[in-house]
């Protein structure tokens, strides 16, 4: 890392933006770079360069973060959702949407208090398709501040379109002017690109995976699809990044050079052209921007006659990257990226080198250079042994790189997605050895469908059939038994020592090779073996360390699912529950809402799922859930309720997917090590001409904590369960019927005195919950209340002393 200066350049000023953001502590780091570089012993400009660039990258990144930073809050503090405001911005991209366009607009100024304030990247909702790129727009309009994630483990909509400088939403009232021509350079392309995905869909039925590897067109994508390539972990296919820049870049420019003849100063600007233009038509995205940025560089140095580096040329990219939006360090796009090129420069390269030196592996391209010579006079059993060898050779690499890839990458699949792909690597070996086919087929096949449809549809008919071929792989793969480790959210001091001793271990393992190398010493089979297993152990231990779980506590959560109910409960012993699981305004709230808060706990299975109720917003999301192949161990329903049609096809599908059904009548216990789950109603024989006076009424305790759950009863039979003496105090209420003012009763708020009362309700549901006269009673009896719409995702635990602590 010594030798290259712009890499360490580019850590310094990543520092200063993250002392910036994070305090001083990162500065720390900074210190240890100098330290590192040792710049009082180097010479020439390398020592003023580590001397000076140094120190003075480290306060440029702090200086800039801080400038941008005052820039933004400049302006957001005085902005308010909701706030009606005229905006001014040039249009740089359009997406269609099914109800709305949506317009990118960049250079927006926006109207605050009669003044004209610059502001960052705005995305504006249109209903009409009312200017094109590179024209301004003066829009009237109401502002829309993203949302934070509703729930653990939810997606964030405000750190994801801030990180890349969107500050905020427009909904779009009135289109006051629009100014200028339509840049026919950008537009043209993105006619291009509507061309192209025309004869790509009319050709290949991949359900839009073609078009989403090749034109970055992820409108047709499908989401199942999409969905599965993650949980197989080759979704990095889908996205346009350095696999497709360097396949595509590299291919145009040796066509330059050696087919049609041009030099290299020609040969790169017509290539450099080509892959701007291909970024820009493809959506301009983090990932592909970095890729075209670093293939540039490459082709600087090839036309300067130097040596290219790969870390080195990640180093400028990354300088320039983050100099035009420091955020980036929050994009996950922008940290998979830099992972797998540090994983390829710095990972693969190394153990390609161990292979060589202390394995005794050849590298394809010693063999290469060991017959290039004699390569004419070759027999043709000689010439296809090289080529079998060369080509094994290449597979050998591809899986090294895989590997090195994965190690690099893991924490952020962890972080980000919750749970760890175990076959990737194997899959990824298999995908990457015909991605730069299925690229060559696809390309060609796509500019040749404009010209001659008939000829187009014949290159990319294998196309299809290699898709086909993922996809059935990812089904096997993902089928297999233990196919995905739900890791849960690792905190942020196990990634960090995940990585450092990654470095350490690498560094390690370089440094054994090198020395190696310089002795020239050979290595033995019992060697071999020997150091194969000491990194074998040194990946286990830093897997172990990432990936081991948390010690489950006490804890009670009553999700934001919107107009629907949903509560995880964790026992101090670590047995999870969970209760209903639904909402009628919150589309796939299974897969967008529960599940990712699961997974997000690392709450590998839920040992019972209680159902009170099988209104659509109690069961929508547990539905999914099954389909999904989420353990759930037994459901539990109201054996009074157990002949209603939807309890009945809700326990089909419980028992096709292998969970065990469970009915609970009043009187039952369910007992988990200390705590206990006591069903209050109703009797198996109990009988009601609305459903909701059939729901399972709960009653949890645990260790001296002690809470009620009784889905959507209504207040008559409150009241009924007052009489009968089974209504004890309890420390936490779940408001019945998300506060509806129907519910909630004096007397039955009177008999349970709760500490603290959560309603689940959607804003601006129809039903007017939480109701404000059950607000006021429940506040009259002495209980803190909370509702989701307000608080988000309220969640319930003890500290040391037992008290109940709540965070919302």
């Amino acid at each position: 890392m010594k030798k290259r200066p712009f890499l360490l350049l580019a850590c310094t000023f990543l520092a200063g933006v993250l002392c910036s953001m994070h305090g001083m502590i990162v500065s720390v780091c900074a210190l240890l770079l100098i330290l590192y570089a040792q710049p009082w012993k180097e010479k020439g400009v390398r020592k003023w360069m580590f001397a000076v660039g140094l120190p003075l990258f480290f306060f440029l990144g702090w200086f800039h973060t801080n400038h941008e930073c005052a820039f933004r809050e400049r302006y957001l503090q005085e902005l308010s959702d909701g706030q009606e405001v005229q905006l001014a911005g040039r249009v740089v991209r359009v997406e269609e949407k099914s109800r709305y366009f949506y317009y990118y607009l960049t250079d927006c100024n926006v109207n605050l208090s009669g003044k004209n304030v610059p502001c960052n990247d705005v995305l504006a909702y249109c209903s009409s398709d009312e200017s094109s790129i590179g024209q301004i727009m003066v829009l009237q309009g109401t502002i829309s501040l993203f949302d934070e994630a509703a729930n653990e483990g939810g997606f964030d909509a405000r750190t994801f379109y801030r990180s890349q400088k969107i500050d905020f939403g427009l909904w779009v009232e009135q289109v006051c002017a629009v100014w200028g021509k339509p840049d026919p350079y950008r537009n043209g392309l993105v006619y291009i690109r509507q061309r192209l995905k025309q004869v790509i869909d009319k050709s290949v039925d991949d359900d839009g995976v073609l078009a989403a590897m090749l034109l970055g067109e992820k409108s047709g994508l499908d989401a199942e699809i999409k969905s599965l390539y993650q949980r197989a972990g080759i979704s990095h296919i889908l996205a346009i990044s350095g696999l497709h820049v360097s396949l595509l870049g590299m291919g145009v420019y040796h066509l330059l050079r050696r087919r049609c003849g041009f030099g290299y100063p020609m040969a790169a600007v017509w290539t450099a052209f080509f892959m701007l233009s291909y970024a820009i038509m493809s959506g301009n995205s983090i990932s592909t921007r970095r890729a075209v940025g670093m293939l540039l560089v490459y082709l600087l140095a090839d036309v300067l006659g130097r040596a290219y580096d790969l870390l080195s040329a990640l180093g400028v990219v990354f300088i320039v990257l983050l100099w035009e939006n420091p955020f980036l360090t929050g994009y996950s796009g922008f940290l998979f990226s830099v992972a797998a090129v540090l994983g390829i420069g710095v990972g693969a390269s190394v153990f390609r080198e161990w292979r060589a030196v202390c394995l005794k592996e050849e590298s394809c391209d010693d063999r290469q250079e060991e017959t290039k010579h004699g390569k004419d006079t070759m027999s043709l059993r000689q010439g296809l042994q090289f080529e079998y060898t060369r080509i094994l050779q290449e597979q050998k690499n591809g899986l090294w790189t895989s590997f090195a890839i994965q190690l690099f990458t893991l924490p952020l699949v962890a972080y980000y997605y919750y749970e760890i792909p175990i076959y990737a690597m194997v899959l990824n070996f298999f995908v990457l050895a015909f991605i730069s086919r299925l690229m060559g087929l696809a390309v060609t096949g796509a500019v040749l469908g404009l010209l001659v449809p008939a000829a187009g549809r014949i290159l990319l008919a294998p196309c299809g059939w290699i898709l086909w071929l993922y996809h059935k792989c990812c089904l096997l793969f993902t089928g297999l038994p233990g196919a995905c480790y739900i890791s849960g959210k690792p905190d942020m001091w196990k990634i960090l020592v995940y990585y450092v001793m990654l470095a350490g271990g690498i560094y390690l393992l370089w440094l054994r090779t090198r020395r190696q190398r310089e002795k020239g010493e050979k290595t033995g089979l019992v060697k071999k073996k020997k150091w194969v297993l000491r990194f074998g152990s040194c990946v286990a231990v830093i897997f172990f360390v990432l990936l081991f779980p948390q010690k489950k506590e006490f804890e009670m959560d009553v999700l934001d699912v919107g107009q629907g109910d949903g509560i995880y409960l964790c026992t101090s012993d670590g047995v999870s529950f969970f209760i209903d699981g639904g909402s009628t305004d919150v589309k796939n709230v299974g897969d967008h809402r529960i599940l990712p808060f699961l997974k997000s706990k690392g709450v590998k299975e839920i040992s019972y799922w209680f159902i009170s109720h099988t209104d659509e917003d109690h069961i929508s999301g547990i539905q999914e859930v099954l389909v999904s192949g989420y353990r759930i161990k037994n459901l539990v329903v109201a054996e009074a309720a157990a002949k209603e049609e939807r309890t009945m096809k809700l326990v089909q599908l419980a028992e096709d997917v292998g969970t065990e059904v469970l009915y609970m009548e009043a009187g039952d216990f369910l007992f988990a090590n200390q705590a206990k789950i006591q069903c209050l109603y109703p009797a198996a024989d109990a009988e009601a001409e609305d459903i909701n006076d059939l729901c399972l009424v709960l009653r949890f305790e645990d260790c001296g904590t002690s809470a009620l759950f009784a889905g959507d009863l209504s207040a008559e039979v409150e009241e009924s369960l007052v009489e009968k003496g089974l209504c004890a105090k309890v420390d936490f209420y779940k408001a019945d019927h998300h506060g509806s003012k129907y519910s909630s009763s004096t007397t039955f708020l009177h008999a349970l005195m709760p500490e603290l009362t959560v309603a689940s309700a959607g804003e601006g549901n129809r039903y007017g919950h939480p109701g404000a006269e059950a607000v006021e009673r429940i506040r009259e009896s002495g209980s803190r209340f909370l509702c989701t719409i307000e608080s988000g995702q309220v969640k319930i635990c003890r500290n040391k002393e037992g008290v109940m602590i709540v965070e919302n």
